[in-house]
């Protein structure tokens, strides 16, 4: 058995038996790790859950044993404590979304140190923003279509562009098929590429419009990548937000 150190983000847990929950993380030098971790309903026990929610950054030195399928979480420390995440609803909601979307991503992506420090910078800001949260889930997703390698090609739009999504280009006749944006969505397209996480609080949305280009940014990564077309989170975030 070999011990490595482990730094990751939660993305989710998971109720094995009654004794151990599986713990997934997405881990900075060896990407999605699955790992077995004590439950109960014990003080001990609830301090442990409560370290392992959603987004929590922790570290940890693990036996990774090659014969085991799944590897076993024992003793662990918080990397960071994040302020109000988890005690604001809105951030709730959407941090919420972010780990169901970063779960799912990672069942299909390699290990990645440059998305792991992007993930983690997001939280962090998400964490101590002020204003603005509630684009805040569709900013990070505009960003992330640069790390997923999936960003669409904008230098050959023009009025009455469609934008072809298997293509991920601009093209001036209807694609042949239906993942497709039409010229009246496809022209704020160019805009919205200047979103990002910290551009995110400046763009000015109605409820509709945000769930309107949520449902048109996980068309686009389904497309791409089929595991991210059916997260429950989306309609959480439709009650929070309207």
């Amino acid at each position: 058995m070999a011990i490595e150190k482990v730094t990751g983000i939660v993305t989710d847990v998971v109720k094995h038996s009654d004794r151990h929950n599986v713990v997934t993380l997405f881990a900075r030098g060896q990407g999605r790790v699955s790992l077995l971790s004590s439950a109960g309903g014990g003080k001990t026990a609830r301090m442990r859950n409560s370290a392992l929610m959603p987004l929590s950054v922790i570290e940890a030195d693990i036996n990774f044993n090659p014969t085991r399928e799944l590897q076993f979480l024992g003793a662990f420390s918080r990397a960071v404590l994040w302020k109000d995440l988890y005690f604001n609803p809105v951030k709730s909601a959407v941090g919420m979304f972010l780990a169901e979307f970063i779960n799912a991503y990672i069942r299909q992506s390699p290990p990645d140190a440059r998305l792991w420090d992007f993930i983690y910078g997001a939280v962090g800001t998400l964490d101590a923003m002020k204003r603005g949260v509630a684009n805040f889930h569709l900013g990070f997703m505009v960003e992330f279509l640069d790390y997923a390698g999936i960003r669409p090609d904008m230098e050959g739009w023009r009025e009455g562009s469609w934008l072809d999504m298997r293509g991920g280009v601009m093209t001036q006749l209807p694609p042949a098929h239906r993942d497709r944006i039409v010229p009246a969505d496809a022209r704020m397209l160019p805009l919205l590429a200047r979103m990002n996480v910290r551009t995110s609080p400046l763009f000015r949305m109605t409820g509709a419009q945000r769930r309107e280009l949520l449902g048109g940014l996980l068309h686009y990564y389904a497309v791409h990548f089929p595991g991210l077309g059916n997260l429950k989170s989306p309609s959480v975030l439709a009650e929070v937000f309207g």
